[in-house]
């Protein structure tokens, strides 16, 4: 035997090996890992014993800053293993390559488990760094909460590890670099992976801050020490937390194909209900700080958005949502997935037994006496809105939990449909959009209706104008009003109600929401300037539903097909397939581009992407939808994999056997052969006669025999198909034939959405404002005559009287 025939077929044969750098950086970033693991649970235990040995908090505290810190250097490692195209490591592998462009190979830092898991452990070192030296007497608590939670994210890295080494290049003492990776998923492969993935782990990573400080509340038993500190954290984490859910369901539209922001989907509500809880606990902070009330609840509030979040990430990461989500999570390993699940009941019962025990008797010591209002006051509705946002966040928890539990009653893990979360939203939706609009008027001392309503009249007014004038301004477009009239939906008690009234009701809300928060800025730009942010959010969150709602309401669409030299009609315009354009069909950049023509403008070209590439033997398509943007509508043209194969699969056909599939009739007359069965270079084949629309084409499509196997030819059938042989017996001469398309058919989906320009601004305007209101409340500078809650005296006179100017005057009393 030849020595040299074994290495012939060895795959890796001749491929450089790993330089010894790579190899050392991967150990030092998997025992960096693992020392700040035991560093923190050090810290933890040191925070914990330093009440009786007080020496113990400054050693407990440089252990945490120095974990804290080194942390950032496993994801160093990581971040530069992508750059140096270091694929004998498995995450690096799994989602890099040579030809991966820089931007995504920094994305791939973060786009799967192990590193996305990684970057919420540096996230969450970095605000221990921020915020533990100011945490003043609820240190001790405070920072050993925080070791914990870091450490539990340590333990899971110590076995979800982006630094293990791909078994398959490992040769005794030496690593082998492969040829080739597989590459970041394509779907990923979308600008948003660099500033989505990274912001909304600012805002999760963030959460840990008011689960510590609700801790170190509790044990400290000072139920009002961390309000200071935690309220600029709240809307600064509600800003960016909110931000991140944004860009996913941009990203979602400019990359998923179905026209939409948002579909309920159960990943995507894992990220909201944090933020929810996080609203509730912002505002209880504004109620506790004015009055003293809801310090109880507010303790108990500190705690759940964490724990929500981590609930959620054992949903998405156990593998329990994989049949029901677009989103796709590799399987966690097994004892990482441990880890996760124990600190999560863990953290769960310690935080629930630790309220029980300690909540009601720490706010109960803190505010023996709070302020107490009878009639309508500010707090009552804050209650009552906070109350059915809490509720909100409780219903979308059962519906992204549906699949384990339909799946643990023995069914197959069903996913809640989004109709039917609209159906429940609803009832939130109205009541709060009405109390973010009113509130704010409201006093905090108790304060008559018609108080009240001097107040909100001439708002109420002014948005019942403006949605009359939008929906006259919207009733001719193509998309508009007139066109909708005879359209419904589902009602919430069974039956439909027409789409114009309940979109104009709810549009009424958004615009009433919007000029409420802008009319509230204007008074108080000059008088309270700590309260500004919080209202310009509210207005850039009203304008984002309203955009939503438009969008979704009012959006028209059709689906068609369309051929080279065949245009389609879609939405009364004319589509024609122009020329696909890339460097080849593999070329990532490529785009099918598309003429459409019609509706009194200009013929206007939109560039859907489409290139193919290579999963494993398979060769699929990747598509992404083109957007065309302009100040009142979108024109969004969704491209679906093209259509080359007439019938799903080969036929099977016996000589002499006539079929009609799909209109088109096909005759077997004889098989064929040329050169010496068994040979290289015979072929094997046979006469068919095709007849399709009036035509009739005798075609020969052959099997030829190659050193790498049989190859088909591709045989011209007129201008319409490609005839191919895909197998022949030998003996009864049967064989399998595939019909293609010389012209690919592409199916397209297009679509008017209305003021999808409002979701954009409306988001630049929420994150904004809560940042503004976040940078406001950093230093509390506050005059004797402002309360806490950011209302001043003058604009509550002592003795109103009635608008006499409202054109619904309130009678005087």
């Amino acid at each position: 035997m030849n020595p040299h025939d074994a290495t012939s077929h060895d795959p890796l044969a001749g491929i450089p090996r790993a330089e010894s750098w790579s190899l050392l950086a991967g150990q030092v970033g998997q025992g960096t890992v693992l020392f700040c693991l035991v560093a923190l649970l050090l810290s933890a235990l040191g925070f914990g014993l330093a009440g009786k040995f007080p020496r113990l908090e400054g050693v407990a505290k440089a252990l945490f800053y120095t974990a804290s810190a080194l942390i950032f250097v496993p994801f160093g490692v990581l971040l530069t293993l992508f750059l140096r195209d270091q694929l004998q490591y498995q995450y690096v592998f799994n989602h890099g390559d040579f030809g991966t462009p820089i931007m995504f190979k920094v994305g791939g830092v973060w786009s799967a488990q192990e590193g996305s898991i990684l970057l919420w452990a540096v996230v969450t070192a970095t605000f221990g760094l921020l915020t533990l030296p100011r945490a003043g007497t609820l240190t001790r608590g405070y920072g050993a909460t925080y070791a914990i939670a870091l450490a539990a994210l340590c333990g899971i890295l110590a076995y979800e590890s982006p630094f293990k080494l791909l078994s398959d290049v490992v040769r005794g003492s030496e690593v082998l670099i492969p040829p080739q990776g597989r590459g970041m998923t394509p779907a990923l492969q979308n600008y948003w992976i660099i500033f989505h993935t990274p912001t909304i782990f600012i805002g999760f990573g963030a959460l840990t801050i008011f689960l510590a400080y609700g801790v170190a509340a509790m044990l400290h038993g000072d139920a009002k020490g961390w309000l200071a500190p935690a309220r600029p954290w709240a809307l600064f984490t509600l800003a960016i937390l909110g931000l991140g859910i944004c860009m996913g369901g941009m990203w979602a539209y400019e990359t998923q194909g179905w026209g939409g922001f948002w579909a309920w989907d159960p990943v995507e509500n894992v990220s909201l209900v944090p933020w929810i809880l996080l609203v509730v606990l912002t505002h209880g902070i504004i109620v506790q700080n004015a009055g003293g009330r809801w310090a109880q609840s507010n303790l108990w509030l500190a705690g759940l958005p964490y724990i929500a979040f981590l609930y959620g990430t054992f949903l998405t990461r156990s593998g329990l949502l994989d049949n029901v989500s677009v989103h796709s999570f590799a399987s966690m390993d097994k004892n990482a997935l441990v880890v996760l699940r124990t600190f999560l009941v863990a953290a769960s019962i310690a935080y629930v037994g630790l309220c029980v025990w300690k909540a009601k008797a720490v706010a109960a010591r803190t505010y023996p006496n709070p302020v107490v209002h009878e009639g309508l006051h500010r707090e009552s509705a804050y209650r009552f809105g906070m109350l059915l946002l809490a509720l909100l966040g409780i219903v979308i928890s059962v519906g992204m939990s549906w699949p384990v539990i339909t799946a643990l009653r023995g069914g197959q893990g069903a996913r809640v449909e989004e109709w039917l979360y609209h159906q429940v939203v609803v009832w939130f939706f109205v009541p709060l959009m009405l109390l973010m609009a009113v509130t704010p008027f409201i006093s905090w001392r108790a304060m008559g209706r018609a108080v009240l309503w001097n107040r909100i009249a001439n708002i109420l007014s002014i948005s019942i104008g403006l949605t009359g004038f939008l929906f006259i301004g919207i009733m001719d477009q193509p998309w508009g009003v007139r066109n909708q009239m005879t359209e419904t939906l589902r009602s919430p008690f069974g039956g439909t109600w027409p789409v114009v009234p309940v979109v104009a009701a709810l549009m009424f809300l958004c615009l009433f929401t919007a000029v409420a928060a802008l009319w509230r800025t204007i008074e108080l730009a000059g008088k309270m300037k700590l309260s500004v942010g919080g209202f310009v959010a509210h207005a850039g969150f009203a304008l984002l539903l309203g955009g939503l709602i438009l969008s979704r309401g009012f959006e028209k669409k059709t689906r068609t097909f369309v051929q080279a030299g065949s245009p389609a009609t879609a939405l009364d315009y004319s589509v024609a397939f122009r020329k696909l354009e890339g460097k080849d069909l593999f070329d990532r950049d490529g785009q099918a581009v598309f003429e459409l023509t019609g509706m009194g403008s200009q013929p206007f070209e939109m560039r859907p992407g489409m290139y193919y590439y290579e999963q494993g033997e398979e060769l699929k398509t990747q598509v992404w939808p083109a957007i065309r943007s302009m100040p009142d509508h979108d024109v969004y043209l969704a491209l679906f994999p093209p259509v080359t194969d007439v019938w799903e699969a080969p036929q099977p056909f016996r000589v002499g056997e006539t079929r009609t599939i799909d209109n088109i009739k096909v005759t077997y007359e004889r098989p064929t052969m040329t050169g010496t069965p068994g040979t290289t270079g015979a072929t094997f084949g046979g006469v068919f006669r095709i007849e399709s629309r009036g035509e009739t084409y005798t075609v020969n499509p052959s099997l030829a025999l190659t050193e790498q196997g049989p190859q088909p030819s591709m045989t011209r059938a007129g201008n319409e198909f490609f005839v191919l042989v895909g197998r022949m017996d030998a003996k009864d001469k049967s064989v399998d034939l595939r019909l293609m398309f010389q012209r690919p058919i592409y199916p397209i989906e297009l679509f008017y959405k209305p003021f999808t320009s409002l979701i954009w601004v409306g988001t630049g305007i929420l994150t904004l404002g809560g940042l503004m209101a976040a940078v406001a409340r950093r230093r509390r500078r506050v005059p004797a005559s402002v309360t806490d809650s950011g209302d001043i005296e003058v604009i509550e006179p002592r003795e109103p009287g009635p608008n006499l100017h409202a054109p619904f005057p309130a009678p005087q009393s």
